[in-house]
């Protein structure tokens, strides 16, 4: 009876450890909370590939945090906005920030990775980085507004 109950727990336990990897963070976490409106300070994201970076200057509110080195903003290319931390992942530093450009890129200009932005996934397509940039959800309010958060 021991030895069924066994085989049950260590076969439940086997089935339960093949699921999905859990989400990891590629840089070192910091808080996001900001507020996107696209009918007003923003409306330059509603330009498919179009981006936007903003930094701890560019606070609206009290309680607006902008991740470890920055958000990226972009409009990919089927017109949803993505959000991604500034740092490189393989630099792994407040001052070294990821540089956004209109082709649906960013790029490290201290190890030279250059990063796909505009499918939402940050993917590396070349240099030495690995690791995708930092993802943060989309939510959208409604009415042009949305919320990144992590």
């Amino acid at each position: 009876m021991t030895q069924k109950l066994f085989a049950s727990f260590l076969l439940l336990g086997m089935v339960l450890s093949c699921g999905e990897e859990a989400y990891r963070n590629t840089i070192p976490y910091a808080r996001v909370n900001f507020i996107i409106n696209l009918n007003g300070a923003d409306h330059e994201l509603n330009n498919l590939l179009a981006f936007k970076v903003y930094t701890e200057e560019d606070r609206r509110r009290k309680d607006d945090r902008m991740g470890y080195a920055g958000l990226l903003v972009v409009t990919g290319a089927e017109g949803m906005l993505y959000a991604y931390d500034c740092s490189c992942p393989f630099e792994d530093s407040k001052a070294v920030r990821v540089e956004p450009d209109s082709n649906g890129t960013a790029r490290c200009p201290h190890c030279g990775s250059i990063f796909r932005t505009i499918f939402g996934l940050g993917t590396p397509e070349s240099g030495p980085a690995t690791e995708p940039l930092q993802i943060y959800r989309v939510i959208d309010l409604q009415n042009g507004t949305f919320q990144i958060i992590n």
